[in-house]
């Protein structure tokens, strides 16, 4: 990534003004500031990491562990989807880095170092919430909802989307569901779970056999269980349009979002918005960050677990109307209230 950073800093150097404020985003560009102080750039430059930071025990494993530190504290601002990653990031600068100073007594924290001052905060991300929610709510998409739902022929539906990457926990989602099939035997006929797969570095091979054995899975859930009329999982190898997306969102009755690592995860906050009836369920990896914004209204579960997912399946299908509308009440409040623009605002006002 040296070459990718070198060049976008050139880009960058070439065409900011002296009052400029520069905005980096994820782990891609994390050495750019570096590159522009080389290049002799006093713009205050702040960065945004969209995906998890690790903690001291695993920074402690990577070769480049100093570059990275060092490469971020040339920021004047580093921020974080949640203060599990900020305390993982302050916790190995304090280990790793000499010569510095933290005061993380307030909201934001200082790091200072080579007499320069670095705020570190957290700052979950959001959605832009009205949108989905005005969308869902056409009445020509309730249209297209109601074919998708009579397509599917299954009394419930449950979603799963997720981009082709190993970190979203996919093989074992299945395996839950497969579970779930086996050991409540009432669920069969009245649930399905439709997996959209969005295709992602089909160059690499284990993206390639992560494919693979995410098609092996579903054919052997289809090939056990499927009844005359029904089928347990259909899967949807393609990239959705929004509109189509929030279509899938709006005739899903529970949401099953079980990464076994995630920044932060929008496809949570998505479903809610569009959720213009309010009566919907989230099951939610705890290891999502938006697990934090998201934990006492939805049903939280640790993806590896898989009978404890297939138990929440089963209470999902199977909760009352009055709970899941209460639930998905609160969630759509929550996301309202702290949607993208709060963040933007949240972030540039700390710059």
């Amino acid at each position: 990534y040296r070459e990718v950073n070198r060049r976008f800093a050139e880009v960058v150097a070439g065409n900011a003004r002296p009052n400029d404020y520069i905005w980096v985003h994820d782990y891609h560009l994390l050495m750019v500031a570096r590159e522009l102080r080389a290049m002799g750039l006093k713009n205050r430059v702040a960065f945004f990491l969209h995906t998890p930071f690790p903690a001291l025990d695993i920074c402690l494993k990577l070769p480049w562990r100093a570059q990275v530190l060092e490469g971020l504290l040339e920021y004047d601002l580093v921020g974080f989807q949640t203060w599990r990653d900020r305390n993982n990031f302050i916790q190995c600068v304090e280990a790793l880095v000499r010569r510095l100073h933290v005061d993380a007594r307030m909201r934001v924290s200082k790091v200072t170092t080579a007499g320069r001052e670095v705020k570190v905060g957290s700052f979950p991300i959001s959605i832009d919430f009205k949108e989905f929610a005005r969308q869902g709510a056409e009445a020509s998409l309730a249209r297209e909802v109601r074919r998708l739902r009579e397509a599917m022929n299954s009394p419930k539906i449950i979603l799963g989307v997720d981009r082709l990457d190993y970190s979203k926990g996919i093989p074992q989602r299945l395996e839950a569901f497969e579970n779930a099939l086996h050991r409540f035997p009432d669920l069969r006929g009245k649930i399905s779970l439709v997996e959209v797969v969005s295709p992602s570095r089909a160059d690499i091979p284990e993206y390639r056999r992560l494919k693979v054995e995410i098609e092996r899975l579903v054919g052997e859930i289809n090939g056990k269980f499927t009844q005359p009329g029904w089928i347990p999982v259909h899967y949807v190898y393609r990239s959705l349009g929004r509109r189509e997306l929030v279509v899938y969102y709006r005739a899903a009755d529970v949401a099953l979002i079980t990464p076994l690592k995630d920044g932060m995860n929008l496809i949570a906050k998505e479903y809610c918005a569009s959720n213009v009836d309010a009566d919907g369920v989230v099951i939610l990896s705890e290891f999502a960050g938006a697990a934090s914004q998201l934990r006492r209204h939805a049903l939280l579960v640790n993806p590896y677990d898989i009978e404890s997912v297939a138990n929440a399946i089963n209470r999902a299908c199977s909760m009352s109307k009055a709970e899941r509308q209460l639930r998905m009440t609160r969630l759509r409040q929550s996301i309202a209230t702290k949607d993208v623009f709060r963040w933007v605002d949240s972030f540039l006002g700390v710059a």
